[in-house]
């Protein structure tokens, strides 16, 4: 990959054997060997090898060490991979055994090398953790070197470092590390560029590898550009030889982000012009073969893809010595999705089925109802993309043949996609990273529901059911669950508090560099550098207390899914949960009550899509002229709810959305096709993330001498500007009054003016089982992490709390209000649902929240919120005390505009529901008597 290096090598060691009494023979046979290092791999072998032992023979230790370190890169170059490991061991049975080196002064560069060797040798074999492992011993060598000292080829060997640790960080996942490497190498190059010898070689390679990562992330403008860039450079030094790999496999690049936007007769005009710079001895060929059969596949000419995916098959098994290997498994893939695309099912199921056994050495069945164990797979990611494509593979036959058995057998399979996917998931260390999983993953959870409908709507067998119930708990909020449980972790998992404390400052120090670099009017190169630093100590600790603390990896990553039939045993009567999920131009709905279950299918056609974004904006924007909101509402109802109530007797709902859903506050729902009839009149409703998530913030106790902390910050039209943020926030009128009613209902400490700040929010937030921000925020669709609560301006460094903060608290609060604008809603994502300030709370251990879906009114904000905590406070639980609150509004303005849903329905209640105040039954017992005294007194009297 870093064939600049070569360069340096080469400067290298020739000014060592300047200073040897070289024997004219082996010099002759060395330069020979260096005539062909790149146009004719056997003779420069030939040649290495008679140099090693001429060499060897006169005791030439110099040229017999480099021409091993030559040889090594020959074989590397020509990714020759048997040879390379043979001449790996030589010479590191030579470097560490000749007892002639003992006393050889520069044994430590060849040494270094050999590190250098191992950690490509083992990123060629797509071992990745190992290739890391040595690239790191390396780079913690060079790095001990002060930066005054470095010499020309430390620099050299550094920028190689930082781009295989790039490359082995974006094949596991880690993509964020990666990107900051390859930016990193970027830098290092162009600061260096008079200390390194061609350093627009290696320039271009690292704008190249940073192109793969922005491919992956799908921004292939980006990744185009800098392919461009690099294809530019080395068509110009094309005649260059050592730059023969470079300008190949850019070509390469390039094709496949064509092939990735679907322009396939791009992709075909890259291809050859590729050809025509090197037609004969071309590593790359097998890959160049994929991309032409992809390419004709789009286009559809299905028998030239044919014969490019066999012609690559063909070279790849013979490259491979005919053993099992993950290369060998993508072909099958292609092929079987190649077969599928001509409706030729059960040849393209074949293929599939000869992948898989590519991916484990003992699984060799081609009976498509067996799949490989997951945890004896050689990739994991290789596996689930097999079996999604077999997944699809088995849908569509059922589909087309109408035979229920390869319903079953999609279904089969299904469970070991999930199965792969929690072995997987720990190995995915960023939020970020584990997001980009769940995202690519969602798409087979939603084919697998459909499934398992079809299965259940044939059978009538309620086991489906139950599974569809856990393949979409699997797609729901995996990472906010996943939070929970390292929380959980954390307190049970035998952790010392050193441990924990550490953890705790590194995911501080990460938020903070993160932040900073958010803020930034000019990039700054050292906070990119120190952020890449903390975040590779903070996984590689993480790897370290995971080995070490067996207790605590087990609780951080339990699979565990709450059934059906444990949710239904702890449902009351007038109680059930619904919970939703699209997918494609359906939805689906489980409704869980006591003593049964339902499973239903409904359309989610663009014209339901389009009501259901016109009722949010007509809900959240005030428009008294427009009455056609109760239509659209009613239609609305009918579209996801209505069916689903006519068969239940509950009025106590439980609601998990999905998509465009999330957007929708159900209690205002018109049930009716004549008038205005809210579903918040007969039914009591809340949300959830997933029902498992919710079990979980129901084992959390509930502290019934409750204590209320209120910030209320004073704003007067000036704020504080920085990139991204808002430049001014107008005052809130309310939002004084609003804690005034709230506070005379519990105890606790009001925080206005400056005094509503963050360091006060610091100090007292686990003093306080309920907290109340009467505040605005901002929602950031485009970096969620950056959404933000406004604090009062106290002159601190920061009045803004951010999502990305709240993701380091661990708040031990019952309930939290976030009275603020939009703090409900923000970006959609895939598995996740709305990355909002809400969700955020969750993240930090909050079991409930009451957040707005819009730009709420603070006037009858402030109304609802008194009577909420008045409810509370009569010991209602939370979905009562809330729903009576927005009855209570409704009962008491006599005006129609008040009543208008804009005012009172866009604050909702997500998680536990428990009560946050016992009801003193005392009083009303001693009442109860008191007035039976006094009513037998009358009696008596009159009597």
């Amino acid at each position: 990959m870093k064939y600049k290096l070569f360069y340096i090598l080469l400067f290298s060691i020739t000014q060592l054997l300047s200073g040897q009494n070289t024997n004219k023979e082996i010099e002759k046979l060395f330069n020979k060997a260096l005539s062909f290092h790149y146009s004719n791999k056997d003779s420069a072998y030939y040649y290495y090898e008679k140099t090693i032992k001429l060499a060897n023979t006169h005791n030439d230790l110099t040229t017999l060490l480099s021409s091993y370190l030559y040889l090594m890169n020959a074989n590397g170059n020509n990714y020759d991979l048997k040879n390379y490991a043979l001449n790996i061991k030589r010479n590191e049975e030579l470097l560490f055994n000749d007892k002639r080196l003992d006393t050889f002064s520069n044994l430590a560069f060849y040494k270094n090398y050999l590190l250098f060797d191992k950690g490509n040798y083992n990123y060629k074999l797509k071992q990745y953790t190992t290739s890391k492992k040595y690239f790191k011993e390396l780079l913690s060598i060079i790095n001990a070197i002060p930066q005054k000292e470095k010499t020309q080829q430390d620099l050299e060997m550094l920028s190689s470092i930082y781009s295989f640790l790039g490359v082995n960080y974006r094949h596991t996942g880690k993509y964020d590390l990666a990107e900051s490497l390859f930016k990193k190498d970027i830098q290092l190059q162009y600061t260096n560029k008079d200390s390194m010898v061609n350093w627009e070689s290696g320039f271009y390679n690292s704008k190249k590898l940073l192109s793969q990562v922005y491919e992956v992330k799908k921004e292939y403008t980006k990744a185009n550009l800098l392919l461009k860039e690099s294809l530019s450079y080395y068509k110009k030094n094309a005649s260059n030889l050592h730059l023969k790999n470079n300008i190949l496999s850019t070509f390469i690049l390039l094709a496949k982000n064509y092939l990735k936007q679907n322009k396939f007769n791009k992709t075909i005009e890259i291809l050859n012009e590729n050809n025509s710079f090197h037609k004969e001895d071309n590593p790359f060929d097998k890959k160049i073969d994929i991309l032409y059969g992809d390419a004709y596949l789009g286009l559809k000419k299905y028998k030239k893809a044919a014969y490019y995916y066999e012609k690559s098959l063909t070279k790849t098994k013979e490259y491979r010595a005919n053993k099992k290997h993950i290369d060998i498994a993508k072909i099958h893939g292609k092929i079987g999705h190649l077969f599928i695309e001509q409706n030729k099912f059960d040849k393209g199921l074949q293929q599939y089925q000869l992948a898989l056994m590519q991916l484990q050495n003992e699984f060799n069945k081609m009976d498509i109802n067996t799949n490989p164990d997951p945890k004896k797979a050689v990739s994991k990611i290789e596996l689930i993309r097999v079996l999604k494509e077999k997944l699809q593979a088995l849908n569509l036959a059922y589909t087309n043949y109408k035979n229920i058995d390869y319903l079953k057998k999609a279904h089969k399979t299904s469970k070991v996609i999930i199965k792969t996917l929690d072995e997987l998931r720990p190995e995915f260390e960023s939020k970020l990273d584990k997001q980009f999983l769940v995202e690519e993953t969602y798409p087979s959870i939603q084919k697998m529901v459909e499934i398992s409908y079809k299965l259940y709507h044939l059978t009538n067998n309620t086991k489906y059911i139950d599974d569809a119930f856990f393949f979409m708990e699997k797609s729901k909020s995996i990472l906010l669950l996943e939070a929970t449980k390292n929380t959980e972790a954390t307190k049970y998992g035998d952790l010392p508090k050193e441990i924990i404390d550490k953890e705790q400052q590194l995911r501080a120090e990460i938020s903070h560099l993160e932040q900073a670099i958010f803020k930034q009017n000019k990039k700054d190169k050292k906070l990119e550098e120190d952020l890449y630093s903390v975040k590779d100590a903070y996984y590689d600790f993480l790897s370290t207390i995971e080995n070490q603390y067996p207790k605590y990896y087990a609780l951080k990553y339990k699979n565990d899914i709450v059934s059906l039939k444990s949710i239904s045993s702890k449902l009351q009567n007038n109680e059930a949960i619904l919970s939703y999920l699209v997918s494609g131009d359906k939805f689906y709905l489980i409704v869980i009550e006591q003593d049964k279950n339902a499973f239903y299918q409904f359309p989610y056609t663009k014209k339901i899509q389009s009501r259901i974004k016109k009722l949010y904006r007509k809900s959240s924007k005030l428009n008294i002229q427009d009455t056609t909101i109760y239509k659209d509402s009613h239609i609305v109802y009918k579209a996801i709810l209505e069916k689903a109530l006519q068969n239940t007797q509950a009025t106590n709902l439980t609601i998990i959305t999905d998509d465009l859903l999330s957007y929708i506050p159900f209690d205002a729902l018109n049930t009716s096709d004549k008038g205005k009839e809210f579903l918040l009149k007969t039914h009591s409703i809340s949300y959830a993330n997933s029902v498992t998530l919710l079990q979980e913030q129901n084992k959390k106790v509930t502290n019934k001498k409750s204590k209320l902390l209120v910030f209320v910050p004073k704003f007067k039209g000036s704020f504080k500007a920085t990139n991204h943020e808002r430049t001014g926030f107008p005052p809130l009128l309310y939002n004084e009054q609003e804690a005034k009613y709230i506070s005379q209902y519990f105890n606790g400490k009001v925080y206005k003016d400056y005094k509503a700040s963050i360091s006060n929010f610091n100090k007292e937030i686990n003093n306080y089982n309920l907290i109340h921000f009467a505040t605005h925020a901002s929602v950031n669709d485009v970096f969620p992490d950056y959404s933000y609560l406004a604090f009062s301006d106290s002159g601190e460094t920061s009045n803004l709390l951010y999502v990305k903060n709240l993701y380091n608290y661990n708040i031990n609060a019952d309930l939290a209000t976030l009275s603020a604008c939009e703090t409900g809603v923000g970006k959609l994502q895939k598995g996740e649902g709305i990355m909002s300030l809400a969700r955020a709370f969750n993240y930090a251990g909050v079991p409930a929240i009451v957040t707005t879906l819009w730009k709420i009114d603070d006037e009858s904000t402030s109304e609802i919120m008194e009577y909420f905590y008045q409810n509370l406070n009569n010991g209602l639980n939370k979905k009562e005390a809330l729903r009576q609150a927005k009855l209570t509004y409704l009962e008491l303005n006599d005006d129609d505009i008040l009543k208008h849903p804009y005012y009172w329905s866009g604050i909702v209640l997500t998680g536990n529901v428990e009560q946050v105040a016992s009801a003193n039954y005392f009083i009303w017992i001693l009442l109860g008597v008191l007035l039976l005294i006094f009513v037998y007194y009358i009696f008596n009297k009159k009597k």
